[in-house]
């Protein structure tokens, strides 16, 4: 019994609390326009071939080059392959209050006799497990793995149907019906909120959203905004890279946050990539930044540009210490 699976991430700090490993299993039922994993919306494996490796040798074969410009998205994992992986980091699971979160593509198509091996497996080794999930797939599927899950991380992109078909291929009347169904029988919830400018930032949709969520009982909510980080991956698949795209300004997403809030509702900071914190010259908000850390897994990385950032400000950096980190 295998399923199909295009990524194994270690160390993730961003798919559930604590330190974590994230598998992303191939076939998606949503094809958002905006999506960073596109090679995760085919459930069979894929060439992926990236011009700026390629050495013109002319001797590759059709994957598996040895400068890694022609690779092969997905392959082929048992459940106890994939429990053996997830079992090297235990220890930083422990620490950290860290686990397993299975994601994709999208985890709920994924043949049922799989997960539930897979889950029980990690279960018995005592790891933590997270299904990070578009919400698009029949109940019994989230029925089958209840007893193995302790989070689901749930997406909510649009509470407007027309624009839900519009930007994602599909209506969202059965995604709003799982999550009621989880929030009644008690199950916990993280939402997660891709917050995109101009197509699902503006205040009535915002506030249709917080219409559904005061009726959901989460424990925490997530408002993302929206990065280019998978751009190049579709020109790596042969495919149109989507346009029209931007993340919100730091304003709007401090607006949006106060508005959720005001509501009653448990929005949690999220901790900006480190790619983002190296950048930032708003030293203002470094206590804030410092602030999330301590609350979300505190990594040495983090914790170093913080300190650094600091330096900037007073004008005693060495930036050659901060690009090393």
């Amino acid at each position: 019994m295998t399923a199909l699976i295009f990524n194994i991430q270690r160390f993730s700090l961003h798919d559930g609390d604590g330190i974590r490993t994230t598998i992303f299993f191939k076939g998606c039922p949503l094809s958002c326009k905006w999506c960073h994993n596109p090679e995760s919306w085919l459930s069979e494996p894929q060439i992926v071939f990236n011009q700026k490796k390629c050495r013109g040798c002319s001797n590759c074969k059709q994957a598996d080059c040895v400068y890694g410009a022609r690779e092969i998205a997905g392959k082929l994992y048992s459940p106890a392959q994939l429990v053996e992986i997830a079992e090297r980091d235990a220890e930083f699971y422990r620490n950290s209050g860290g686990g397993v979160t299975l994601s994709g593509g999208e985890v709920m198509i994924q043949p049922k006799d799989f997960l539930v091996e897979l889950l029980r497996g990690l279960k018995q080794k005592g790891i933590h497990t997270a299904i990070d999930t578009c919400g698009h797939a029949p109940f019994e599927a989230f029925e089958n793995v209840l007893p193995y899950v302790d989070t689901f991380l749930y997406d909510i992109k649009f509470a407007d149907n027309a624009r839900h078909l519009q930007f994602t291929g599909q209506t969202n009347e059965l995604i709003l019906s799982n999550l009621q169904k989880l929030s009644d029988k008690g199950i916990k919830l993280e939402i997660r909120i891709p917050v995109i400018e101009g197509i699902n930032s503006d205040d009535a949709e915002m506030d249709k959203i917080i219409s559904i969520l005061k009726n959901i009982k989460a424990e925490k909510i997530r408002l993302l905004p929206y990065h280019s980080i998978g751009r190049d991956k579709y020109t790596h698949l042969g495919m149109a890279a989507p346009d029209g795209f931007h993340a919100p300004s730091a304003q709007r997403m401090s607006e949006l946050v106060e508005k959720f809030r005001a509501q009653g509702l448990p929005v949690v900071p999220t901790i900006r990539p480190i790619s983002e914190l190296k950048n930032t010259t708003n030293y203002g908000k470094l206590d804030e930044a410092e602030a999330q850390i301590e609350a979300n897994v505190p990594t040495k990385s983090h914790k170093e540009i913080i300190s650094s950032l600091r330096e900037r400000k007073r004008g005693t950096l060495d930036e050659q210490h901060l690009d090393k980190i």
